[in-house]
């Protein structure tokens, strides 16, 4: 068997004394700017200018950022950020969820969709592609910060998180799943499939697809990851109290709770997408652009003479 990964990265990328610029700021900036790219690719397909996206970029970075933070607080750790709700607004001491995020953008679409009179599930399907691809990217951030570990396994890939377990008090560290990076694969796959369906002109069933199949495939895959990664603040468990319950019982940890709902959700959006018949897009399908009429080619013609 092949030995395990040491992974222990320094956190910080640039450090100037008076500010440290952190690998996973620069990771999520980039997916941000990443995903605001393929939004904006995406609207104007359907005829959207560029006012539109990019009224959208304000709105989605909130939803992300105080989603993810309110997320973590009310989900995770909710008696001690009751009990100090000021410890809410500390950022910077880390704790963000995922989950949360989802809960903001979904608010955030149906917001954004009423005030551009535009309907719930075309924002969706518009956002859905960026958003795996960023599910994926931020991740890369977490794999950096020694994050999002994976619970003790000794397998071909394993990696020993140093600087993860030296926090936590564990020594010697130990071998591990790298559950970051697998959410970093998931989200790139569920990406790969909806530009795939994108291609293949699924998008006739009606809209929301896109984002039905997103909830399906990403919350699945995180779903299942949840089996492999370290027991996380909500379950209240020490170290050993949490290898006891591995190996004698079964138990659902609060990301796996928090998944079943999404899920839920895409099923009823991908079969309402389904069963929908094209005429159902008010106006042409964006992902399958319209020949220009024939008197345009005829004068593009003429104006080449």
């Amino acid at each position: 068997m092949l030995s395990a990964i040491t992974w222990d990265i320094d956190p910080v990328a640039i450090d100037l004394g008076f500010w440290k610029i952190r690998w996973y700021g620069i990771c999520f900036a980039a997916t941000i700017y990443t995903c605001f790219g393929i939004w904006r690719s995406n609207a104007m397909k359907y005829g959207k200018d560029p006012d539109y996206a990019e009224r959208f970029l304000w709105y989605g970075v909130l939803a992300v950022v105080l989603g993810a933070r309110l997320g973590h607080c009310l989900f995770y750790e909710p008696e001690r950020y009751l009990a100090n709700p000021i410890e809410i607004l500390y950022f910077w001491k880390g704790g963000l969820a995922s989950h949360g995020s989802t809960v903001g953008l979904f608010f955030t679409v149906w917001l954004f969709g009423r005030h551009t009179k535009t309907s719930f599930v075309m924002v969706g399907d518009f956002l859905a592609p960026g958003i795996a691809f960023g599910a994926g990217g931020v991740r890369i951030g977490n794999l950096f910060n020694s994050e999002i570990v994976g619970r003790a396994w000794e397998g071909p890939w394993s990696v020993i998180f140093v600087r993860y377990d030296q926090a936590m008090g564990i020594n010697p560290p130990i071998a591990r799943h790298p559950t970051a990076l697998y959410e970093v694969i998931m989200g790139l796959i569920t990406f790969a499939v909806l530009k795939w369906l994108e291609r293949r002109d699924v998008r006739n069933a009606g809209s929301g697809l896109q984002m039905g199949v997103f909830l399906i495939m990403y919350f699945s895959f995180r779903f299942t990851v949840e089996f492999f990664k370290e027991y996380q603040v909500k379950d209240f468990i020490s170290h050993a109290e949490q290898i006891r319950q591995g190996a004698e019982g079964f138990q659902l940890t609060m990301g796996q709770y928090l998944s079943i709902i999404p899920v839920m959700l895409g099923i009823f959006f991908t079969i309402r997408a389904l069963q929908q018949p094209k005429s159902a897009w008010p106006g042409p399908n964006p992902w399958k652009p319209e020949p220009a009429p024939a008197k345009a080619i005829k004068h593009r013609k003429k104006k080449r003479k």
